[in-house]
């Protein structure tokens, strides 16, 4: 049989999608372990999460980010070198992952290797020095990247976005500076591991998770000593926006502008969260959305736009970003508003609504591909309070949202009275 290539084969839409959902069981110490069994490979992922080891938890700016990235700078028995060289060996990934409202770290890494590393995580967090010596020099790495991020318009930005739309001095806007990377010293480092990260842990693997893996993992954490009360700040600041709708940061040499539009929005609990999701997909969160095809490919004015939702635990924020021309900044800025208003003002067509829909849904595939892809996916609602509903209402979400109800949410959430515009550079 010839097959006909001019003609495409037949689709339909993406109903369900059936994920391998964690396990819990504890360990003898009371220490939670989260399995993801995935996957045909011998390969494994394990993360100790930790949970109260965020930036909203710090008492000083910075103990956060260098507590947890100087973790594998040395212990009692291994330099900074016998670390890198010990991951090496085995072919493994170490990542230490400082975080906003939690830290992580992980190893990736072959199942047969599961013991050896295991052996390394459990020396990492229960036996970190700190020392002074790299601690000097991971302070000075991170101050040039600080003045070298701090000559990029994109950066300062986001920065500037954040501080507007939550105050400065709120976890959720404030950012690390020259004066914050000086101050730090190895004993703020060792008070922030003793107070948030020490004992304080929960583990997820995920990938070839066998009885041999769980028995390590018993071996090397079950009997560390488990803290029975970690300090815990008692509720975040309250958010303190800026006054005023127009932020600029002037930098006369630029030839470009890097604008920002943004307003605060609740978190992935909420009962819109999904239709909100789909309105912002449509207008800037897809290659094809309204904003690239308006912005940059009728007009030409930049080579990228696009929009997204970042959700942190306790508060989300939706946010515009491109750069532009210094020329074309009001330009651009007034296409923006013009693309919400559309969205506000008239029903999207069927076609661009199939297009969305197909396109979020199959993201929704391509994102659980891996073992990995399923611990993250596990992580985004367990750290909400979540449940794996969760995902079966964001497809029936994506299915069953109209055009009607597309504008509904448009108009309710979409409100151009309450976005802060940022621009760093000028208006020329």
């Amino acid at each position: 049989m010839i097959i006909d290539r001019t003609i495409a084969p037949p689709s339909q839409p993406i109903r369900e999608v059936n994920l391998v959902e964690a396990t819990t069981k504890y360990l003898s110490n009371g220490i939670p372990v989260h399995m993801i069994q995935a996957g045909k490979q011998p390969v494994l992922g394990i993360e100790l999460l930790f949970r109260n080891g965020g930036i909203k938890h710090e008492a000083l700016t910075g103990a956060c980010f260098f507590t947890i990235k100087m973790l594998a700078e040395g212990t009692s028995s291994k330099t900074a070198f016998d670390i890198s060289e010990y991951v090496d060996k085995y072919g493994a990934f170490l990542q230490l992952s400082p975080g906003v409202d939690y830290s992580s770290v992980d190893i990736y890494c072959l199942s047969k290797y599961a013991k050896e590393l295991l052996q390394l995580l459990s020396e990492l967090t229960s036996d970190p020095t700190f020392p002074e010596e790299e601690l000097l020099k991971f302070k000075t790495i991170q101050q040039q990247r600080l003045k070298v991020n701090n000559e990029k318009p994109s950066v300062l930005a986001s920065k500037k976005m954040k501080s507007v739309l939550f105050g400065s001095d709120h976890p959720y806007g404030r950012s690390m500076d020259a004066e914050d990377i000086e101050r730090i010293t190895s004993a703020d480092l060792l008070s922030f591991y003793q107070d948030n990260l020490y004992a304080g842990f929960e583990i997820i693997v995920s990938g070839d998770v066998n009885e041999e893996v769980l028995l390590a993992i018993d071996q090397y954490f079950g009997k560390q000593p488990v803290a029975p009360k970690l300090h815990i700040q008692n509720g975040m600041p309250p958010f303190s926006p800026a006054d005023g709708k127009k932020h600029i940061i002037e930098k006369p040499d630029s030839l470009q502008s890097s604008v920002r539009i943004g307003m605060p929005l609740f978190t992935k609990t909420h009962p819109d969260y999904h239709q909100v999701r789909l309105v912002n997909t449509i207008l800037g969160g897809y290659f094809g959305s309204r904003l690239m095809k308006n912005i940059r490919e009728e007009r030409g004015l930049t080579y990228g736009i696009n929009s997204g939702i970042v959700m942190h635990q306790e508060a989300g924020y939706f946010i515009i970003g491109t750069d532009v021309k210094k020329e074309f900044t009001q330009l651009v800025i007034d296409e923006v508003y013009k693309e919400i208003q559309q969205l506000r003002n008239e029903l999207v067509d069927e076609v661009e609504l199939i297009t969305v829909k197909n396109y979020m849904a199959g993201r929704l595939l391509s994102s659980v591909d891996t073992p990995f892809a399923l611990a993250e996916k596990f992580k985004n609602i367990y750290l909400y309070g979540l449940d794996y509903d969760f995902y079966k209402k964001y497809l029936n979400a994506i299915n069953t949202i109209d055009a009607d109800s597309i504008r509904e949410t448009a108009e309710k959430y979409f409100v151009a009275s309450q976005m802060k515009e940022v621009v760093v550079g000028g208006y020329a």
